[in-house]
């Protein structure tokens, strides 16, 4: 919606404004290359082609602008490749920049612009937020080349969102004030194209964040008999307020896409959600029984998650009988928690920004690989939109809903390849990282055409939980463990482990220094051994880590990682690091 309300408002500034969205048709690169000044919009999987596009318009001396969350949160990398970059919302930012370069005027009182100046970057003071959201005019959709009439018809009725979700970038684009436009504005929006017979989609993204208000809206609706199908993205809490979901009905709600993020209770609580799985259960049984079509959107990827959490919630989305979901993976996006997060840990594997779509994984998980995720969301997505199901909702008459899963199964199709050229990659990236950590130790195996035959562990007690998880585990794979604290099994073709314990009621990684210390005093005291200080973000990490050390296969490792963890009540403790050793 932002590059058409902001042709819009250039168009009723006497401007020869045009929008072009690559999703609803091929651009006129003709126009493109007439225009007197571009301005290009992103969010960060699309950042690359926006850098694509302003590389080549601006080797024809034409200005670039460059906006949206992607540009806002990084500014100076978008600078390498345009002229200008609009933080924030950028109705009045991008007409005083106009104004501005038409006036030959400088640049510097602009609020909210970043500009390069010479060779030094240059961030005005960030432009407050819009208070009067009736103070723009409504969207013209005629200024989208080749709009030819949608069947759907956004409408935006707020901003901002009141909630705080870690992995998202709402609150940092456009604050956690819930602002919204008048009734009387939103009406008069909606009685414009409800003559089209199309369906509106309100894109706020949480449609009832102020209950009452959503409850007045839909009263009105209804009030003047304005015959409309609608769908909206809100929350599970939503359900609470029955006078609200019968409005909703009677009013003309089709669909309802939610975010319900996951049914793992810690991760929820990782997320920062503040509801509950019950909640969960009580929203999709509260709509279906109102007749309300749900899209569920999940996400996977938080620490607390692991693969059968991705298992799990494919059953339980089918079990509830939601219409449709989306199984997302954890995405890091510039501006968010998450990102800082991860980018402080060094779990990110790469900053190509075109995967960054929620359909890859672009990081390293906790308790599992970024291999695992990437495959075990797909998997999900697959086993959801089964033909069953496309044949089930046929058979019933629910043909939007067969429609639906027969497109899931085309995306799914059209990813297939793509997927698999990244998995590829993934594991390279994953193997080069790997490498770096382990010294290349695993290539020197592979080389030399030795074997591990014998795991020597050290630094534990024999018969606590800690030596029966590893002996499990080695034994699974193939490998003989000795628990012994004598040095004379420093010997060749074996491999000794000297895990490093933590407190049981820490979440928190090993101390580093103590990791260091220990290597420091091997390393000096014998200088013929490989002493290599490795680090993994769980237990099951650093069993992945350990096996694919000794060249054994990823199914292989989960299965012996799960008869170890079963042969301890389930419950894996707090190991992050060991310290290998072995002699060349």
């Amino acid at each position: 919606m932002g590059t058409i309300l902001l042709s819009t408002i250039l168009k009723e500034k006497g401007y020869n404004s045009k929008a072009f969205i690559e999703d609803i048709s091929e651009p006129d690169w003709k126009m493109l290359k007439e225009a007197d000044i571009i301005g290009i919009s992103s969010i960060t999987s699309t950042a690359q082609r926006a850098f694509q596009l302003a590389r080549k318009f601006h080797s024809m001396n034409i200005p670039i602008i460059i906006g949206g969350p992607h540009a806002t949160f990084i500014p100076e990398e978008s600078l390498k490749y345009a002229d200008y970059v609009v933080r924030g919302e950028g109705e009045e930012t991008i007409v005083e920049l106009i104004e501005h370069l038409e006036a030959g005027k400088p640049l510097n009182d602009i609020k909210g612009l970043s500009y390069k100046d010479v060779d030094a970057f240059v961030h005005n003071p960030p432009r407050p937020l819009i208070d009067d959201l009736d103070a723009a005019p409504i969207p013209d959709l005629n200024v989208v080349h080749n709009w030819r009439k949608k069947t759907v018809i956004p409408i935006a009725t707020s901003r901002g969102c009141p909630f705080g979700c870690k992995f998202c970038s709402v609150i940092q684009m456009f604050g956690r004030k819930y602002r919204f436009k008048s009734i009387e504005r939103v009406m008069e929006e909606i009685k414009k194209v409800a003559s089209r017979k199309a369906h509106i989609f309100f894109v706020d993204d949480n449609f009832a964040a102020n209950k009452e208000r959503t409850k007045t809206l839909l009263k009105r609706i209804i009030a003047e008999k304005i015959k409309i199908e609608w769908s909206a993205q809100v929350r599970t809490d939503i359900v609470k307020d029955k006078e609200l979901i019968e409005l909703m009905s009677k009013s003309g709600c089709f669909t309802v896409f939610v975010g319900f993020e996951s049914i793992n209770p810690l991760t929820l609580h990782l997320y920062n959600k503040h509801q509950k799985v019950d909640d969960i259960v009580d929203c999709i049984k509260i709509f279906k029984n109102a007749s309300i079509g749900i899209h569920g959107m999940f996400v996977f990827g938080g620490d607390t998650d692991d693969i059968e959490t991705i298992r799990s919630t494919q059953r339980f989305a089918r079990r509830l009988g939601i219409d449709s979901v989306q199984f997302l993976m954890l995405t890091p996006l510039p501006g968010t928690p998450v990102f800082d997060d991860l980018m402080k840990q060094g779990r990110l594997i790469h900053t190509d920004w075109a995967k960054y779509d929620a359909h890859h994984a672009v990081f390293e998980p906790r308790l599992m690989t970024a291999f695992e995720l990437h495959t075990e969301t797909f998997r999900a997505m697959a086993d959801f939109y089964s033909w069953g199901k496309i044949l089930k909702n046929l058979m019933r008459g629910r043909l939007f809903y067969s429609f639906i899963g027969l497109y899931g199964k085309r995306s799914l199709h059209k990813l297939k390849t793509p997927s698999k050229k990244y998995l590829k990659d993934l594991k390279n990236l994953i193997s080069t990282k790997f490498d770096k950590r382990t010294g290349k130790l695993g290539e020197y195996f592979l080389n030399k055409k030795k074997a591990v035959k014998k795991i020597v562990l050290s630094s534990i007690p024999e018969g606590g939980i800690e030596s029966k998880f590893f002996k499990t585990f080695f034994e699974k794979i193939g490998k003989r463990l000795i628990i012994s604290r004598e040095e004379s099994n420093f010997s060749g073709g074996s491999l000794t482990i000297m895990p490093i314990l933590q407190d049981p009621r820490s979440d928190e990684k090993p101390d580093k220094k103590l990791l260091t210390e220990v290597y420091e005093k091997y390393k000096t005291r014998f200088q013929n051994l490989k002493i290599i200080p490795l680090e993994a973000g769980s237990l099951y990490r650093l069993c992945v880590d350990l096996g694919l050390l000794m060249g054994i296969k990823m199914k292989k490792i989960r299965r012996a990682y799960e008869k170890a963890v079963g042969g301890i009540n389930g419950k894996a403790f707090n190991c992050h690091a060991v310290l290998i050793i072995f002699k060349l």
